[in-house]
């Protein structure tokens, strides 16, 4: 059993919403969604999901993936959402809550998005909810990011969402069956950083409305 359930409330909204979003867990006849966003973004997910690249090569892969990841999420070890936008139920990326560290506690976020920079407010509007959902719900008192040279502009859309650089690591990541040693960027928030964030909107619709 996951520690996750020592801090967990018994029962949670799984399906997010935010304005023009859909955030869920992965269900049964996700698999034909999951697998066509794969496909047509390869070249953008490699090295830093190399291995979900390697896993998905057709359609039966792509239903055991997504009912690997339902369980994963039934047993709190980690939170795949499936992104979806809400007015045309198009299947637009992931974003997840993973590498769970019971000690702090604290999680890495990891995403991927179709058709960037496109999608650019998107992505941020899906970073903010899961931020929501990290800290508010999980309880978790940090959410980290790790950026290769590849998809640094997360990194960058990351600060924007109030993400703070942290530093790097030098040939700290190697891709999926690749020799190569990548450098790797370090954005992390703060349960601290997360309040001080949430009062300083909190203030400004306030004086908004004034």
């Amino acid at each position: 059993m996951s520690f996750l359930y020592n801090i967990l409330p018994e029962s949670f909204e799984e399906r997010l919403e935010t304005e023009h979003l859909v955030l869920r867990p992965y269900q049964e006849g996700d698999e034909n969604d999951f697998m066509r966003l794969i496909q047509e973004n390869a070249s953008v997910l490699d090295p830093a999901f190399g291995g979900r690249l390697a896993r998905v090569h057709a359609l039966e892969d792509a239903r055991v993936q997504v009912k690997q990841l339902r369980t994963a999420w039934d047993n709190r070890r980690y939170f795949d959402f499936g992104v979806w936008e809400k007015e045309s139920g198009l299947y637009i990326g992931n974003i997840a809550l993973k590498n769970l560290d019971h000690k702090i506690p604290k999680a890495e976020m990891g995403l991927y998005f179709s058709a960037w920079p496109e999608s650019r407010d998107a992505v941020q509007e899906a970073i903010q909810q899961t931020l929501q959902f990290a800290f508010e719900i999980v309880g978790l008192n940090k959410v980290y990011i790790r950026c290769t040279s590849t998809n640094n502009f997360y990194g960058e859309i990351a600060q924007e969402c109030g993400f703070i650089l942290e530093g790097v690591l030098r040939s700290d990541f190697r891709g999926t069956d690749s020799t190569e040693l990548l450098d790797l960027t370090y954005f992390g928030m703060t349960r601290s950083d997360f309040e001080q964030k949430q009062k300083k909107v909190a203030e400004q619709c306030k004086t908004a409305l004034v």
